[in-house]
């Protein structure tokens, strides 16, 4: 859930205004993408916080709430989070309306020519930003994956009208997601040896794969 920052950077005159203004800014790195993350997450966690960041009404208290509690947010990072996420949202929601670009996005042959195909339809975002939120979602545990008695994939992967299967599919075979994610996301992913295996993006299995082996046993 998004708050109030809805309003403040994905309504759609909002939303035009950062996507061209991020656009011609790209200056943030996975740590500030990270930390937003970790912030979304307290906030989840926080009842009270939750509650208070609902009744701000402009983005000045919303940023002051979030400093008070230990995360110091410009409204540029959060702009450039919440659109670009967005832009890549909204390119899925597109090929899935549209058969040709689903197939011409499906046979991308490396990331670069994904996001250039991206931009042609007026999606901006680069290949790591697309790596981070597909790794992301993967790590979730309302993504599972196995294999059935025909050595099919099958997944439960829709978030909303989307199917995300295909494109994490994809990105493992460019070897910018990895084959497998945790069982259990680590503490904090951003602190400790950047060479650590047990980083999000270097993970095994997703937190809902032992439970969905055991049930498919029991039903075999």
């Amino acid at each position: 859930m998004y708050y109030q920052i809805w309003n403040f950077f994905l309504k759609e005159e909002k939303y035009i205004y950062w996507k061209e203004k991020i656009k011609l800014n790209k200056s943030f790195d996975k740590v500030t993408w990270e930390k937003i993350i970790d912030f979304l997450s307290l906030v989840e966690q926080t009842f009270q916080l939750k509650s208070q960041l609902a009744e701000t009404d402009s983005l000045e208290p919303f940023l002051k709430l979030a400093t008070d509690n230990g995360y110091n947010l410009t409204a540029e990072e959060l702009g450039w989070f919440l659109v670009t996420r967005r832009q890549i949202w909204d390119l899925f929601d597109l090929a899935q309306k549209m058969p040709s670009l689903k197939e011409e996005l499906l046979i991308a042959k490396d990331p670069q020519q994904f996001v250039k195909i991206a931009a042609e339809n007026n999606y901006y975002f680069s290949v790591e930003e697309l790596a981070w939120l597909l790794i992301e979602i993967k790590s979730s545990s309302e993504l599972v994956s196995i294999n059935n008695s025909v050595g099919e994939i099958l997944t439960g992967s829709n978030y909303g009208r989307i199917e995300i299967g295909y494109w994490i599919w994809l990105a493992e075979d460019w070897g910018i997601v990895p084959a497998f994610c945790h069982r259990e996301k680590p503490g904090n992913l951003l602190s400790g040896d950047t060479n650590n295996p047990f980083l999000l993006d270097r993970c095994f299995l997703p937190k809902s794969y032992f439970n969905q082996r055991l049930l498919v046993s029991s039903n075999s």
